[in-house]
């Protein structure tokens, strides 16, 4: 009675957490404060702690520190970084891989 017959049943959508390989989306409206390109990393951890140590989220959702495969510049020419904390909104998941 409480169980969702099979046909309704969804696909789990991406899952984010520390290994996952992720690209940074490009936002529809170009701000100075944004990456050059769709830089791509590996989630280490997630970013911006509470002095409590808890996890902080965003108005976007949770966020995670992201290290890139390669330095990385913002528009404004500010650079290069090696990781930054990055709400989950900006981010997209990579296809795992298959074996």
């Amino acid at each position: 009675m409480w169980k969702h017959p099979a046909q309704e049943r969804r696909e789990p959508g991406p899952t984010f957490g520390v290994g996952v390989q992720v690209h940074v989306d490009e936002p529809s409206t170009e701000r100075e404060y944004d990456w050059t390109g769709e830089p791509t990393g590996v989630i280490v951890s997630n970013g911006a702690p509470r002095p409590d140590g808890l996890p902080i989220s965003s108005r976007s959702g949770p966020i995670w520190l992201v290290a890139f495969d390669e330095p990385q510049y913002r528009r404004d020419g500010r650079g290069p970084f090696t990781e930054a904390a990055i709400p989950q909104s900006r981010l997209v998941a990579a296809e795992p891989m298959e074996y």
